[in-house]
């Protein structure tokens, strides 16, 4: 018992640690291992478990084979991301850890799966006395059966709902296209945020060929990270522009640190340029479309109470490959976090 409470306080450190690390330094390429460092918490316990339980063997075959699976990912991930790795923006080792530690949370389901067995037969054949501790680990482990279900399920959802972004397209009326600031590569917008503008610029060149006249503007909105030497909003105006891009229409929104944030100071630009009660596209990562769409719910009734309404659609840019396994299993979390708090 004082091993299982061990190895428990190990795990509820260690999650608290990962949590305030994500949330206060998102960049840090640590944050990827602190993951992996709970997956395997996780299975000591499960192993601690199995050991008090009397079965241990199949789950130290489980986590042993766990251990491969996640060499295996590791392993195709890194040939994936190729010249990605370590990455322009040095991200790449981060990304690549990620996605390592969430093949390892995975494979965890395998072992609660055995957990729940084992402790099931025994319970079964221990005769006229029922052993409560069988019980609770027949329970604990069909839970985190329930929970890899879950999580299965609902990242099956969210990559449908991905594809449904990607393909959905730019409607031929609109007030202003809103495109979303992500992370640079030093002064450069980087090769996701590339995707994002030319998704905006196309949305934008739509609505110019639906109209006599182009009079629409295209916002590129993002602020300056502590790690960037100038604003993302900057960076894809000199992107666009390189591309033939008319700079006229192009709005900076400087000040954004976050999507809703993005949201807001341009509908207020919007409001300041006299176009009330817009009808804006917005244009963002396709893996970010069903957490942008949350959030213009959200601001849509926050500004309608206050007499600032407006519509919204929201399209999605292709991720770029070397940045998609890791950049999916991120969003699929911050979007399970905004669901449960109202914002991530």
């Amino acid at each position: 018992m004082s091993g299982i409470l061990l190895v428990t306080l190990l795990v509820a450190v260690a999650v608290a640690a990962t949590a305030w690390s994500v949330k206060s330094r998102s960049r840090w390429h640590g944050n990827g291992l602190m993951v992996l460092l709970v997956a395997e918490l996780l299975w000591a316990w499960l192993i601690v478990a199995a050991h008090g339980g009397g079965f241990p063997v199949p789950v130290w075959l489980a986590w042993g084979f766990s251990q491969l699976v996640v060499v295996g990912v590791g392993w195709v991930v890194a040939r994936w991301m190729g010249d990605a790795l370590p990455g322009v923006d040095g991200r790449g080792w981060f990304h690549l850890s990620t996605v390592v530690a969430a093949a390892m949370m995975l494979t965890l389901g395998l072992g609660s799966a055995l957990l729940a067995l084992s402790a099931w037969n025994a319970w079964r054949n221990w005769g006229a006395g029922v052993n409560d501790a069988l019980i609770v680990l027949t329970v604990l482990g069909a839970l985190g059966v329930i929970l890899w279900l879950v999580a299965v399920g609902t990242m099956v959802f969210f990559l449908l709902q991905v594809r449904r972004g990607r393909h959905r397209p730019a409607p031929q009326e609109a007030d202003a296209v809103v495109v979303l600031g992500a992370g640079l590569a030093a002064d450069k917008v980087s090769a996701l945020l590339a995707c994002r503008c030319d998704r905006g610029a196309a949305a934008w060149r739509t609505l110019e060929r639906a109209a006599s006249s182009a009079t629409a503007p295209l916002i590129v909105s993002g602020g300056r990270g502590n790690d960037e030497p100038c604003t993302e909003a900057e960076a894809m105006h000199h992107y666009i522009a390189g591309r033939g891009f008319p700079r006229d229409v192009v709005l900076e929104e400087r000040e954004a640190t976050d999507t809703t944030e993005n949201l807001h100071f341009s509908l207020d630009l919007l409001a300041g340029q006299g176009i009330e009660d817009p009808f804006i596209v917005v244009c963002t990562s396709d893996f970010h479309v069903m957490r942008t769409e949350r959030i213009v719910a959200m601001l849509r009734e926050e500004r309608g109470a206050n007499g600032r309404p407006f519509d919204a659609v929201v399209l999605g840019a292709p991720t770029p490959k070397p940045s998609l396994p890791a950049a999916y299993l991120r969003e699929y979390v911050a979007l399970m976090i905004h669901r449960v708090l109202g914002r991530a």
